[in-house]
């Protein structure tokens, strides 16, 4: 079956556009919420999965849970947002400027819309990620990793 590579959802009666991530945005945006922000404990059971398999996991790095700097975040956002565009007469205007401005008007003060924004965005690019088809792929990929033993 073809993935979707775009839709169009509508949020205070505008029309936007949100396309697929490119293969690195999507791999970093994945990483980055698994690493801060997937639920607590999460990465403890994945490690006891693996050890039960008799994996060592020692030298695999720690997730870091610290908060993001709201620069980290405003990157991190801005990422996210790159995909989305507002569907108007005869085009689509991405929501940012090539120097980084809002490409759409009344964008910048809407905090609602940029967060309803963000949530559709990531939902239509990750969400296969962590439900169905994608875990049990990414359970088999940990599977079939063969981590070298450690000891000393």
């Amino acid at each position: 079956m073809k993935r979707e590579t775009k839709k169009i959802v509508e949020i205070q009666g505008r029309k936007f556009e949100i396309r697929s991530f490119d293969a690195f945005t999507g791999s970093y945006i994945a990483f980055t919420l698994m690493e801060k922000m997937l639920p607590m404990g999460m990465e403890a059971k994945v490690m006891n999965t693996l050890r039960a398999e008799g994996k060592d996991v020692d030298a695999l790095p720690t997730p870091n849970r610290a908060l993001m700097s709201k620069g980290e975040f405003i990157a991190f956002q801005r990422d996210v947002l790159s995909v989305v565009g507002e569907v108007l007469p005869g085009r689509t205007a991405p929501l940012f400027n090539d120097n980084g401005s809002w490409g759409v008007e009344n964008v910048a003060d809407n905090a609602m819309l940029v967060i309803l924004l963000t949530i559709h965005a990531l939902v239509f690019n990750i969400a296969g990620f962590f439900t169905g088809d994608g875990l049990k792929e990414l359970k088999a990929g940990l599977q079939s990793l063969s981590f070298a033993n450690t000891a000393t």
